[in-house]
């Protein structure tokens, strides 16, 4: 859907790196910190945290975080006061520096301009062979554009939609553009965002072999200077999706 309200929501990505520290039992309890003080704050609509896929391991992965950690805002308002105010984010940030002093931050911000909530389910998902129920993957990809101008971000945007969304077991897709918030772990260096989860490894597999996906390439030639791609499962997540919270 379309966001036609002034103030667009905000899409706060955060991505930790725990450094030494990134041990099994640290990354459990630094997530379970995460779900018991960030997950809820007035204006969060949507909260999803989990791990890097060690699976996805392309050249043009990122693989410089433990951690991904994604919360839909209402607007920026909120997002403002869940940072600077919110007693539990305080407390998160006291907690973790003390037990885990060497994690580092990047966060990218985006403004919302396509939110489309579910979509064609893949082919049936059977249990695997470790026991364990297909996890749904967060999918996020970073565009820098060699034309930065606003109507040329609108144009591959548009483009983003018409051959990124809607394949089979997408579970979310969202579009959006660099917001102006300006902090020491902001990372800017993109123009247009575009995440998407899916509902198991295999539905993103399917997804990038398939014809509509292989024409984004040809549609966008020329057009991107630099991707940056961040590829983690998921382990933990709301599903409020609501956009009066």
């Amino acid at each position: 859907m379309k966001n036609n309200n002034k103030a667009p929501m905000l899409l706060h990505s955060t991505y930790f790196n725990l450094g030494t520290s990134n041990t099994p039992g640290i990354v459990e309890a630094y997530m379970a910190e995460a779900r018991q003080y960030l997950s809820e704050s007035q204006g969060m609509i949507s909260f999803w945290i989990g791990t890097r896929a060690d699976d996805m391991t392309r050249p043009e992965n990122d693989l410089k975080y433990d951690i991904a950690m994604h919360q839909l805002f209402k607007d920026e308002a909120s997002f403002n006061l869940y940072n600077a105010n919110d007693q539990a984010h305080n407390q998160f940030v006291i907690d973790v520096n003390r037990w885990v002093p060497g994690t580092t931050r990047r966060v990218m911000d985006a403004n919302v301009s396509h939110l489309i909530i579910g979509g064609n389910s893949s082919e049936p998902q059977s249990i695997g062979a470790d026991g364990n129920y297909p996890q749904s993957l967060f999918h996020d990809l970073y565009f820098s554009l060699t034309d930065k101008s606003e109507e040329n971000i609108k144009k591959f945007t548009a483009i983003c939609e018409k051959y990124l969304s809607g394949h089979p077991g997408i579970q979310q897709f969202v579009t959006g553009g660099l917001t102006d918030i300006k902090r020491d772990v902001s990372v800017r260096n993109f123009e247009v965002a575009v995440s998407i989860i899916y509902e198991s490894k295999k539905a993103y597999a399917d997804y990038l072999t398939s014809k509509k996906h292989e024409e984004f390439f040809p549609a966008t030639a020329g057009m991107i200077a630099n991707t940056y791609i961040f590829d983690s499962y998921i382990k933990y997540q709301s599903k409020v999706y609501s956009l009066t919270r």
